[in-house]
């Protein structure tokens, strides 16, 4: 595995994921040294979501929908196609970028593996490096992000209309991201007839000094040492 993005061609764009896959990125070390996940755990979360690793050993979170297809990928602060378009004008011609949640694509892995079984619950967060934890943690749930707030919105949600959703806004002093997120639910509800929540426990148990500090579910978990949701 060669994790780099160089020099890429039309019909190498479903080939990036495979090539750039690795297990010992930056975020995949901190997985077994900072949030306590078991080697065995850390390699079967990059192999669910598909890590990879650019050439300066950051974790790449690949945004891939329901049925598997490349949307974009997280770098840091920063995306593979806005990266691309600066290093290769002529691909973006033939990929034209547009965002899902992140971990859609488990939809679909979910439909192979559990085939006849009821839809199994979602449980949405916005940072990605806390799904791909959260989901060996909690493997009962299907673990997605928003990646960015403005990427939880109505339209997202709809690919979720036969499981119930569960959202975890991160916290904030004034509560902008459960009121934020509350009304995405709220609409979701009355345009999909989604089966969606939003969890109050990080407004009703995070302390002031979390709360300023903005964490988010998986934090409140490390600190608070609880064992479920």
């Amino acid at each position: 595995m060669w994790g780099s993005l160089k020099r890429p061609s039309p019909r190498r764009q479903g080939n990036l994921v495979a090539d750039c896959r690795s297990d010992d990125s930056d975020f995949c070390l901190l997985m077994t040294s900072r949030y306590g996940l078991s080697k065995a755990q850390m390699h079967r979360a990059a192999d669910r979501y598909r890590l990879g690793k650019s050439r300066s050993g950051k974790c790449i979170f690949w945004m891939m929908d329901d049925m598997g297809q490349v949307r974009d990928g997280h770098i840091g602060t920063s995306w593979v196609s806005m990266m691309l378009k600066a290093r290769e004008p002529e691909f973006l011609r033939y990929w034209h970028a547009s965002h899902c949640l992140f971990g859609l694509h488990l939809l679909g892995m979910a439909a192979v593996q559990h085939c006849g079984e009821a839809a199994r619950p979602v449980c949405i967060v916005e940072r990605e490096p806390t799904a791909v934890v959260l989901s060996e943690l909690f493997p009962e749930c299907l673990w997605m992000a928003s990646a960015y707030p403005l990427n939880l919105n109505t339209q997202h949600l709809e690919p979720l209309r036969s499981h119930r959703v569960t959202l975890y806004p991160p916290t904030d002093p004034a509560a902008d991201n459960y009121f934020g997120w509350l009304e995405v639910a709220d609409e979701a509800r009355r345009i999909l007839q989604l089966d969606v929540s939003v969890s109050t426990i990080l407004e009703d148990h995070a302390s002031r000094e979390q709360k300023q500090r903005g964490i988010d579910l998986l934090d409140f978990l490390i600190e608070s040492g609880q064992k479920s949701t």
